[in-house]
């Protein structure tokens, strides 16, 4: 698969991010990551096909991207990325070629929402993070349907819009993406109980076969 610089791009800043907070981060983190960047997008009113790449479902009722796997193989191989013991971070060469891309203004309108969503864990344990995205209509409905399937179709879109509505009434004022960030991700936790809370995986690469 030819690589995806929007996803060569968002796998650098991820890791880049997670490394300040948890040493590093693994493809499914950054899958994770990825897609509540994209979700943060779709808030502000761009449609999923703008994101630069689609995302599937897993069995594992976790959000998962080919051109992210394909990213962070690609990276790993060409000494951009390297595996510490607490998961992945860019090397100096991978830091370099971030700034670069950032230097862009393609890439620098992707800012916004890689910082919403990983900043997240600033006030949110990550394990919440990802516990809460289980709930997220299009990753529900792929559970519930126990399939592998895209995700952000037409009808797990417009009852994330009704959300999003929501969360725009109760943070109409919001100075960036950080805080109807959190505030959609407690909601969506909210609704997790004990008889259908989902216990994603996030530490795979295979586990979206």
């Amino acid at each position: 698969m030819t690589l995806n610089a929007d996803a060569v791009y968002d796998t650098l800043s991820i890791s880049k991010e997670l490394s300040t907070v948890s040493g590093g981060a693994t493809e499914g983190e950054i899958s994770l990551f990825a897609y509540l960047s994209c979700l943060l997008s779709v808030y502000k009113g761009n449609a999923p096909a703008d994101w630069g790449y689609r995302f599937s479902a897993t069995h594992a009722a976790s959000p998962y991207s080919d051109e992210l796997s394909t990213a962070v193989r690609e990276l790993s191989l060409s000494g951009l990325l390297f595996a510490g013991e607490s998961g992945l971070q860019p090397t100096d060469r991978g830091t370099d070629e971030l700034n670069a891309y950032s230097s862009l203004g393609r890439f620098a309108s992707r800012r916004p929402y890689l910082d919403g969503a990983c900043g997240s864990t600033l006030l949110m344990p990550l394990p919440k993070v990802g516990e809460s995205i289980s709930a997220e209509p299009s990753l529900r409905r792929a559970l519930e349907l126990s399939s592998k399937r895209e995700l952000l179709g037409d009808g797990g879109r417009e009852v994330l819009l009704e959300h999003f509505k929501a969360v725009e009434e109760a943070v109409p004022e919001a100075e960036d993406l950080l805080i109807p960030a959190i505030v959609w991700l407690e909601y969506l936790a909210s609704t997790l109980n004990e008889a259908g809370k989902i216990s994603p995986r996030y530490d795979y690469p295979d586990s979206a076969a």
